[in-house]
């Protein structure tokens, strides 16, 4: 599969990148910074950022999918909604109807999940900084494209473990307690909801195996 990754340096996306040419995906890293990503069997770097309609459509042309890892400054309250506004026209514009968006738990309602002492973060301190992610994935998901947007627990810098699962967020009732993951196990989760048409449509979780519970 041809996958565009737009923010293929940042910790996530990176990962996933690497995780997508292990899996043998052929990848395009759109990137603000070329300089940031090593050459590599398998990698296409394009200097680009995310706003860039007209770049970003010439990139992605004759891709399968766009994986989106991009996230804002904590005080940049629409970072999200600028950026994925301009992705979703590009995609249309190339032909990718394919995306898979990389939000975060806690964003809108996934925090109606959360145990009481993180919902009050998400809605208190980060509670701005979550709108925007929420905002840009409702855009997404009114966008007609073939969408999975992935919700990610709290995350670290580790090596990748086997403790990690997705579930589609219409059948988890809780996240219980403050599950943390690799980013690596999160890259490597992505890429395979990338090849699962099941999660077409679905907004999925990603935690630990305990992570959750399941809706009754």
């Amino acid at each position: 599969m041809k996958v565009v990754i737009i923010g293929a340096t940042g910790n996530v996306g990176s990962r996933t990148m690497n995780s997508a040419v292990r899996a043998g995906h052929e990848v395009t890293a759109y990137v603000r910074r070329p300089e940031a990503v090593a050459a590599s069997k398998g990698i296409r770097i394009v200097k680009g950022n995310a706003e860039d309609t007209v770049a970003l459509t010439e990139a992605a042309k004759g891709s399968d999918a766009i994986i989106v890892a991009i996230t804002g400054a904590i005080k940049d309250t629409s970072f999200m909604q600028r950026n994925i506004a301009s992705i979703v026209k590009a995609a249309k514009a190339a032909h990718v109807r394919r995306i898979i968006l990389v939000s975060a738990f806690g964003a809108g309602d996934t925090a109606d999940k959360a145990a009481w002492f993180m919902k009050l973060a998400y809605r208190t301190v980060l509670g701005k900084f979550f709108r925007d992610k929420a905002a840009a994935d409702a855009f997404l998901e009114q966008s007609g494209l073939d969408y999975t947007i992935v919700y990610p627990v709290n995350l670290k810098d580790a090596p990748a473990s086997f403790n990690v699962i997705a579930k589609p967020l219409a059948e988890v009732a809780k996240v219980p307690g403050m599950p943390t993951l690799p980013f690596a196990s999160v890259a490597q989760e992505i890429v395979a909801i990338l090849s699962d048409p099941h999660s077409i449509g679905q907004r999925m979780l990603i935690t630990t195996a305990r992570g959750w519970t399941p809706r009754q």
